[in-house]
Parts: structure tokens; C-alpha cells; sequence
């Protein structure tokens, strides 16, 4: 027969052997499993969602250090036209010649343009004149009218009788004309200004050889004024100029980081 004793709890009795009570349900040596601890569901997601925003937040200041790295990089590596023309010349679109082809200084020359006098009498040309007495002057006359007409040497300064003569010598096809008259079409003086037509002058003139227009076609390429944007060519074109020993486009290259 198998020993029995009372549950201390209930007083029922149970087999000796029980650890449980049959009747009350209590466990006689106290001996229950433990639960296991379950983490609070809300806690999990709090920590989640700050993982979240820390990542978020370093993938930001990453990408910001990078952008700013890449912006400082590009700029130094290829420096916008606005800094070479501060560092080579205030006016670098507009390069022209301290003389002529023949060692003559357009700007220290002495007046070519005759009294009004001398003008009625030798049938001096100026501007709405007919086209056949302006025939019968070279070029290099018609330079040098035109730029005593712009610059107001021995007349009074009219932008508008520089531009007829200009356009008449470029008419011949002098690379020095077509220099003048892009500069002219240029800045807008005694025309409209028209940086298409200024470009096409400039490329007739350095195509010529003229070292001035070469490098005012290099500038026009490089920041795409007149012409569509082509960094090759203006490079090109500023290297024949500098070739020809136009110092300010051998200073040019150096700003543009070109040899």
C-alpha cells in the first residue's frame, strides 16, 4: 500500500510521494518554473526608432561633407571665367592692340583726321559719306580713323563714325578690323550690342592669325558667349595667342591651370 500524508496546506490527503496537491492545486515544495522575462514591446520600438534617426543623421552629415568636398574641388580645379578675368584683366573679352601691323601705335598717333577745312577739299571721307570716296583708303587708314572716331583723338568721340569705319576696313578683310569691329559689336558701341556677331568677327580675325582675337574667341569659348561652350577650343585658341607672345593670354593659361 503506498504511504500517504496530508497536504499541509489543504489538509486532504495525498499520496507521499505527491508534489502537488491533488486537492487544493498548491505545489508542496514551492519549487514552481520560472516565468521567463519578456522584454516590454513598447521599449523595443523606442530603442528601433532611435537607431533609426541616428543612422538618418549620419547618412545627412556624410552626404553634406562629401557635397562640400566635391563643390571645393571642382571650383579649384576649373576656376570660372568671372576669376580669370580678375585675375588677368578687367576687360578680357575686349583685347586689341597697343599698334599696328606696322609698328605704328594706333592710340599715340597723331590725329589723321583733317580739319573740316581740308575735309572739303581733299573729299576726306566720315560717316554717311557715299561708299565710293571711302573706296579709295587702305585699311590701315581706315583703322586709324576708326580709332581716333572712338577713342577721341584730335575729333570729338563718336562711337557711331568708328563703327563705319571699322566695319569698311573689316570689309577687306583685315584680321585687325574684324578684331575691332568684334569688340566693338562687343561692348555695343555705335551698335547693338550682339555677342553672336562679336564672336563670328573674333573667329574670322583669329582664324587670320590675329593674336588679340584668339584669345577674345578663346574667352567667348570658355564661357560659351557668342558661340556654343567649348573648353578644348578656348584652350586651343588661347595657346596660339600666347604662342604669338600676347602676354595676356600666356597669363590666361596659367589662371586657367594650363601649360
Amino acid at each position: 500500500m503506498e504511504e500517504k500524508k496530508k497536504c499541509p496546506y489543504c489538509g486532504e490527503e495525498i499520496l507521499a510521494v505527491a508534489k502537488k496537491c491533488k486537492h487544493c492545486g498548491e505545489w508542496l515544495d514551492k519549487k514552481e518554473k520560472a516565468e521567463p522575462v519578456i522584454e516590454k514591446q513598447p521599449a523595443v520600438k523606442q530603442t528601433t526608432a532611435t537607431n533609426k534617426w541616428k543612422v538618418i543623421i549620419s547618412l545627412v552629415i556624410l552626404a553634406i561633407i562629401i557635397g562640400g568636398y566635391l563643390v571645393i574641388s571642382n571650383h579649384q580645379s576649373k576656376p570660372s571665367k568671372d576669376a580669370v578675368v580678375e585675375k588677368v584683366d578687367s576687360e578680357i573679352n575686349f583685347a586689341e592692340p597697343e599698334e599696328d601691323a606696322e609698328g605704328n601705335v594706333y592710340q599715340n598717333k597723331k590725329s589723321d583726321v583733317p580739319s573740316q577745312q581740308e575735309q572739303n577739299s581733299a573729299d576726306i571721307p566720315v560717316q554717311n559719306t557715299d561708299d565710293t570716296n571711302i573706296d579709295v583708303y587702305n585699311s590701315e587708314d581706315l583703322l586709324s580713323l576708326g580709332e581716333q572716331y572712338e577713342k577721341g583723338i584730335g575729333v570729338e568721340e563718336d562711337h557711331e563714325a568708328a563703327f563705319y569705319y571699322y566695319e569698311k576696313a573689316a570689309n577687306t578683310g583685315d584680321p585687325a578690323a574684324l578684331n575691332k569691329l568684334g569688340n566693338m559689336y562687343a561692348q555695343g558701341k555705335g551698335c547693338v550690342k550682339d555677342m553672336y556677331k562679336a564672336a563670328s568677327y573674333y573667329l574670322a580675325a583669329a582664324e587670320k592669325g590675329n593674336k588679340y582675337a584668339q584669345h577674345n574667341i578663346a574667352f567667348c569659348y570658355w564661357d560659351g558667349v557668342g558661340v556654343e561652350k567649348d573648353c578644348e577650343a578656348a584652350v586651343m585658341w588661347m595657346r596660339r595667342s600666347a604662342a604669338q607672345g600676347y602676354e595676356k593670354a600666356q597669363k590666361a593659361l596659367k589662371t586657367m591651370g594650363v601649360e
